[in-house]
């Protein structure tokens, strides 16, 4: 089968009675006409505030320029307020409230919190974490998604709403529960379920075994019902990686399959115009969106200003540089479209620390989410609450209701500016060859994220971090990236990079070599390949698999502990490391691009390419403090392939779609962009300012000058 774990997903269904979910949508694009650039929209909770203010309410936010809202994501104990008795009067009139308003309407699953006579009445229907302990009532997502009976009140509520809504044409789209973070579930409807799960994968315990190296510290099993969810709280020594890996493979197919079950539902019931969503964060670490079938398309949900001080000084306040353009480069490829469903609107009051947005922030993420290629964006929420867990939240509205906040003014400012854009939307636009010719695909996989977490042989080491300096290394020149997985055509792209993707089947391997010969530049970097798809060690020298791939042996690597750094020179210039770096010897024909130059390795290549076919194999081994060298090399893959590359700054991003070209800066400073003589420039100025926005079209002659 084309992809065996979709596969594992669906007899995951059969095994717990789901219903069989269909594939995703063939074409969800054609809900967004292009035309319509990207609908924003605003959450709207009806039944947090008084019936009187929901008309005023709702008129505002159409007044104010938004298109669309959204109902009913955590408003199970109105839906449901007793056992079986529904009650959809308060959304029936808030839905006609809407409709007259001139909003379009997006309906939610109340999934993420059950009511509390549900608990009281089946306390099994409780998520239990590592610890023991059971969720209980009073928080949300709380429910074990592994529960049969937990299932069957979600399967009635949901046909309840669907039954109500579905061939409602006020209703433009569902989303299917919460930001669904695939959380271990240890109670022991998880603990059945995982049995299950794995005699499906495995067939025997015998072959359990093997996978799980059980002859290591007598950690065999004799039948799968001994086998319990690993839990990382094991005093001195953590449970075999392998048992790790599958319970997270378990735990998100478990959540594909609780997403897809209701998406299901849905569908048997509702209009084929009404298109379904769930919305993940934007940095999905539990679950895995690859795995959902039923859902029309993914979204996702980005708070930038949460602490987060990547680039220093007072960067912090336009965001995180790097988690709006890698998620739209990620979530878009999964079914063609995207769109943020939660975008920050101000200050918050979840995070460590709750900094303010600088003034600009909050209107630049809105068009770095336009220019990324978001169908649609809605902002998390109309009006700041007067109480509960979120009243330092601000909305888009401040606490009179009426008075839009700082952030509020910025949302209304960019729903101007894009609907004065859509007199230039032109259908026929396609992508320059320029950046054609700089296509970039980044190979990413759940599974290999999770193996490295599971043992990262330095506390330092985070999956994450190194996969943002490749992203924005990539980034930097300008080009289109895509996200891709094993399975996808690398031949579509001229560059293909591969961020320490440690497991790696004989397959996978031969298919690298495949694209290098037949004209692709593959960049690999440090851990690549050192396991096999099983998270196994081959029985061969550690990563030897590579050795004719890139044309060197990988002779060990180091990690160096506390402050203690080392240093690694290319071109003349030293650049500082500390977490990971492979110790390379290249072969005849290989050219070393950077050495060591300490300790009793100085002079082992930590970065190697060569040619091989058409095309061109680059191998990174080490990772620096700052990316600086990561970002060099990366960009000389480019420039060594003859593909001209813009120089853009970090936290810089020039993103291109239907014609239209969208420079953003998280930076600390102002950047110029490369805008061509004989552009017309749409929106903004050049150079950009930190927290601004410059849009701009090419090729036509310019007598109005810089809006």
């Amino acid at each position: 089968m084309r992809n065996p774990q979709r596969a594992l997903t669906a007899l995951l269904s059969a095994l717990l009675g789901w219903p069989c979910a269909a594939q995703q949508a063939s074409a969800p694009k054609a809900f967004f006409p292009k035309a319509d650039l990207m609908p924003v929209g605003v959450y709207y909770y009806p039944e947090q505030w008084p019936r009187g203010q929901w008309a005023r309410d709702l008129q505002n936010i159409r007044k104010l320029g938004f298109d669309f809202t959204h109902f009913a994501e955590f408003a199970w104990t109105y839906l449901e307020p007793r056992e079986g008795h529904f009650d959809f009067a308060w959304l029936d009139a808030a839905i006609a409230e809407a409709h007259a308003a001139g909003l379009k309407v997006i309906l939610c699953t109340p999934s993420p919190a059950p009511p509390a006579w549900m608990g009281e009445k089946h306390p099994d229907i409780y998520l239990v974490g590592q610890d023991g302990r059971r969720r209980e009532h009073g928080t949300r997502a709380n429910g074990s998604l592994s529960n049969a009976r937990f299932h069957a009140y979600v399967d009635r509520v949901v046909t309840a709403l669907a039954k109500r809504y579905g061939r409602d044409a006020r209703i433009w789209g569902w989303q299917v529960d919460n930001e669904p973070g695939a959380e271990p579930d240890f109670s022991p409807s998880a603990r059945s379920a995982f049995q299950r799960w794995l005699k499906q994968r495995y067939g025997t315990v015998d072959k359990l075994n093997e996978v799980w190296g059980g002859s290591f510290w007598s950690l065999r099993y004799a039948a799968f019902s001994e086998v319990r969810p690993p839990s990382a709280i094991a005093g001195e020594d953590r449970p075999s990686p392998h048992a790790l890996l599958d319970f997270q493979r378990f735990t998100a197919d478990t959540q594909a399959a609780f997403l897809d079950r209701q998406a299901t539902i849905l569908k048997r019931h509702c209009l084929p115009s009404q298109w379904i969503t769930t919305n993940y964060t934007n940095v999905t670490q539990g679950s895995d969106p690859r795995r959902t079938t039923a859902i029309d398309f993914p979204t996702f949900t980005y708070y930038p200003v949460s602490g987060s001080n990547a680039l220093g000084g007072q960067t912090f306040r336009q965001g995180n540089p790097y988690r709006m353009a890698e998620a739209l480069d990620y979530f878009r490829p999964i079914a063609g479209t995207t769109g943020v469903m939660e975008l920050q609107p101000g200050q918050v009051n979840w995070a460590p620390t709750n900094p303010k947005p600088a003034p600009g922030a909050v209107r630049m993420w809105i068009w770095h989410a336009f220019g990324g290629g978001s169908s649609l964006v809605c902002t998390y929420r109309y009006r700041q609450p007067r109480f509960g867990s979120e009243m330092y939240h601000e909305g888009i509205v401040g606490l009179d209701g009426l008075t839009p906040s700082q952030g509020g003014s910025e949302f209304i400012q960019a729903m101007q500016e894009l609907r004065k854009l859509k007199a230039e939307f032109d259908p026929s636009a396609a992508l320059p060859p320029k950046l054609a010719a700089r296509r970039t695909a980044l190979l990413w996989s759940h599974d290999n994220f999770w193996d490295l977490e599971a043992q990262k042989q330095s506390e330092g080491w985070s999956t994450w971090r190194h996969r943002s300096l490749y992203a924005s290394a990539v980034k930097s020149t300008g080009a289109p990236m895509d996200f891709v997985r094993e399975t996808d055509d690398f031949s579509a792209y001229p560059f293909l990079v591969a961020p320490a993707y440690q497991l790696a089947s004989p397959q996978l391997i031969e298919k690298w070599r495949r694209y290098a010969e037949g004209g692709g530049h593959l960049i690999l970097t440090c851990r690549s390949a050192q396991k096999n798809e099983l998270s196994h060690f081959p029985e061969a020298p550690l990563g030897g698999r590579l050795d004719s791939l890139i044309g060197a042996r990988l002779q060990g690597f180091d990690t160096l502990p506390g402050a203690v750094t080392g240093s690694v020179t290319a071109q003349g210039q030293a650049h500082a490391w500390r977490v990971w770096g492979d110790l390379l010897r290249p072969a005849e024909g290989t050219l070393s691009l950077a050495a060591y130059a300490q300790a009793f390795y100085a002079g082992a290549a930590a970065a190697i390419t060569r040619p091989l076919g058409k095309g061109s194999v680059t191998y990174i081994g080490v990772e620096t403090l700052d990316g600086a060298l990561e970002r060099s090399l990366v960009r000389g893959v480019y420039q060594a392939a003859g593909v001209p590359i813009e120089d853009l700054p970090k936290g810089v991003y020039v993103e291109w779609r239907d014609g239209f070209f969208v420079g953003v800066n998280y930076a600390g400073s102002a950047a110029a962009l490369p805008v061509p003589a004989g552009s017309r420039v749409l929106l903004g100025q050049n150079p950009l300012e930190p927290a601004q926005v410059l849009v701009w079209k090419e090729g036509t002659p310019s007598s109005a000058g810089p809006q």
